[in-house]
């Protein structure tokens, strides 16, 4: 038995004569909006109050293959599409079982209900007789024409983005259980092989350590980026953890005929934050430290309190020129050549968005360059 026209499992399943529609389009086409839409390389589309397209931008016609846009009005996102799911569901888009757990109907209906918002949607649709899966970012705004609601519902293709975070975290996975797995072997190898072979072994066996260590912090950054980074706060000794750091780099390649130089004013803070996260934005203080600093100078790392905040700063003789001060924390400037930059990047977003901190510097002639960080004690949850 054929389903009633008005029968839903979720959505309103009421549309817009066709009348209505065609009135609405012209309202439409009458004012700047469409001008406003085609001039952005997103796909668009205005939705009526029964969530139909009453006008669709260049982007959204090229899409779904229409050569006029007349040729899609009526229609919901999710028929234009050809969603599998719509051409399923009792009264179409939205009224489906499917369609109560999909992110573009869930999106639609909050603008409607006068909610700016942003959702992801997953969708299967039929493309030249075979399904093709796509994510999908779909955002939706409301506003008010001739005191009608209508709501702009534009939508953006990142399924290569969720391809490249799985094939990144697939990546990540795979590299670091193979290096553990050669780390373990030659710590085993260390301890075992004649003693005339035994630094060569334990050498081997701390470069497959940093390598490690360097995979984990590549991962941990584009989680930072992605908004994925899960941080665990725990209390910490302000010692402990410039102590930490100091012996970390004090025999690395960088610090070759340099020195390292504790000075902790502070004495001993404890300070509620996520060891780990912390460690990776003072390793890259002082790494930046080391590299800009000559044969014979050493570098000053330590900490001072005040009042409920605890700041660690890491310092040398180089000046940094105005040039590149300007531009010290932007995503992959650097002076060291292509590909690099991520250092003083990840230190402003690792302390400013996940340990709720502030990072700066100061750099002039005659006091040298000093970068720092400052936290809360106890930040808030």
């Amino acid at each position: 038995m054929s389903a009633a026209p008005d029968q839903t499992c979720f959505a309103p399943a009421e549309r817009a004569p066709s009348a209505e529609i065609e009135q609405q389009y012209a309202i439409l086409s009458g004012h700047e909006i469409p001008v406003v839409l085609n001039a952005i390389p997103v796909i668009s589309m205005v939705l009526n109050r029964c969530r139909q397209v009453v006008f669709g931008n260049r982007k959204f016609a090229d899409v779904i293959g229409v050569a006029d846009i007349r040729e899609a009005l009526g229609k919901r996102p999710g028929e234009a599409f050809r969603c599998v799911h719509a051409a399923a569901a009792p009264s179409g888009c939205g009224t489906g079982e499917f369609c109560a757990h999909c992110g573009a109907v869930r999106s639609i209906l909050l603008g409607l209900a006068g909610r700016d918002n942003i959702q992801e949607c997953n969708i299967n649709r039929d493309h030249d007789g075979k399904v093709e899966a796509l994510d999908l970012r779909v955002s939706s705004s409301p506003f008010l024409l001739d005191e009608e609601r209508f709501l702009i519902f534009s939508i953006t293709d990142v399924s290569h983005e969720k391809r490249r975070r799985a094939l990144e975290r697939i990546f990540f996975h795979d590299m670091l259980n193979t290096v553990g797995g050669l780390q373990g072997l030659m710590e085993f190898l260390a301890e075992e092989v004649p003693g005339d072979l035994r630094p060569d072994a334990q050498l081997i066996h701390k470069a497959m350590v940093q390598l490690a260590d360097e995979i984990t912090y590549q991962k941990q950054l584009l989680a930072a980026e992605t908004n994925e980074l899960e941080t665990n706060f725990a209390p910490l000794s302000s010692n402990d953890i410039l102590e930490l750091v100091e012996a970390t780099f004090q025999n690395a390649e960088q610090a070759r005929s340099k020195r390292i130089d504790v000075r902790n004013a502070c004495q001993d803070v404890l300070v509620t934050t996520d060891p780990v996260l912390l460690r990776r934005v003072l390793g890259n203080m002082v790494k930046n430290a080391l590299e800009a600093t000559a044969p014979g100078g050493v570098v000053t790392l330590g900490c001072d309190a005040a009042g409920q905040t605890v700041r660690f700063w890491v310092g040398n003789d180089a000046v940094i020129p105005r040039g590149v001060r300007m531009r010290i924390f932007n995503r992959s400037f650097s002076t060291k050549g292509v590909g690099r930059g991520l250092g003083t990047y990840s230190i402003k977003l690792l302390t400013e968005r996940y340990l709720g901190g502030t990072a700066d510097f100061r750099s002039a002639t005659g006091e040298g360059t000093t970068f720092w960080v400052r936290l809360p004690l106890s930040p808030v949850a």
